[in-house]
């Protein structure tokens, strides 16, 4: 009996442990609402923004207020309680319309898929030496230096784990956690880039994979993600800033 207690009570922690795993959720302002955001009191976003990705939570119940600016130093208070099932991304919209009280409304849960781990491949070894880029394990720009190249099917593979996810903050999370040891063709940065909704979110993924690509003589075609000439500009600028 003395001996079963502690296993019983190993086996109870684990389970607490287990339960306790982080979860994430995203809320975005519907048509472009942007909005402050505290949670369990404590503020996670600086000014107003219309997408705000949330990770690391614990599973269950949690208040959220937000703050609504309606022009001329003005705004609006709201506060409600949301839920967040474990093993789950929970997607809510916040909606404020003329003459109605905010609201917030869940608009899908997404199970979370495990970490996708990405295998060094032969066939694709780092272009660092014979391209003039840093070696490996030098820094550039702040960012690690890549070591190996994604394979097309990896890349395809991101691609479509980012178009699950409905809102850009959560996509650009999923793209920098796959490509935070790794490098890709401009070609693909592109592809990756157009899948952003807002703009301002594909100009800071540009900037950001800027020191990510194999090929940076084919960086320009890039700039065809780029919806306004002066998003092109801004990165541009960025490129030559860096270089």
């Amino acid at each position: 009996m003395k001996r079963i207690l502690p296993l019983l009570i190993g086996c109870l922690l684990l389970l607490g442990t287990v339960h306790a795993a982080p979860v994430t959720a995203s809320i975005s302002g519907e048509r472009g609402l942007a909005f402050r955001l505290s949670l369990n009191g404590q503020p996670v976003s600086r000014g107003a923004r219309p997408q705000i990705y949330l990770d690391q939570l614990r599973p269950g119940y949690h208040w959220a207020d937000f703050y609504i600016p309606v022009g001329r130093g003005r705004g609006v208070n709201y506060r409600t309680q949301i839920f967040l099932a474990d093993g789950f991304e929970t997607n809510f919209v916040l909606i404020a319309r003329l003459g109605f009280p905010p609201s917030l409304r869940t608009v899908s849960t997404v199970p979370l898929a495990p970490p996708v781990v990405y295998p060094n491949h032969g066939p694709y070894p780092t272009p660092y030496p014979n391209n003039g880029y840093p070696a490996p394990g030098h820094q550039n720009h702040g960012y690690p230096v890549p070591a190996y190249q994604l394979a097309p099917v990896e890349v395809d593979n991101l691609l479509q784990a980012i178009q699950r996810r409905p809102f850009d903050d959560a996509r650009m999370a999923i793209m920098r956690d796959a490509l935070h040891e790794s490098f890709i063709e401009s070609e693909d940065a592109r592809r990756l880039i157009k899948s952003l909704s807002f703009d301002e979110n594909r100009i800071e993924t540009a900037k950001y994979l800027y020191s990510r690509v194999a090929d940076r003589q084919n960086f320009y075609q890039v700039y065809d993600a780029l919806v306004f000439n002066s998003s092109i500009r801004e990165v541009q600028e960025y490129v030559q800033s860096v270089r």
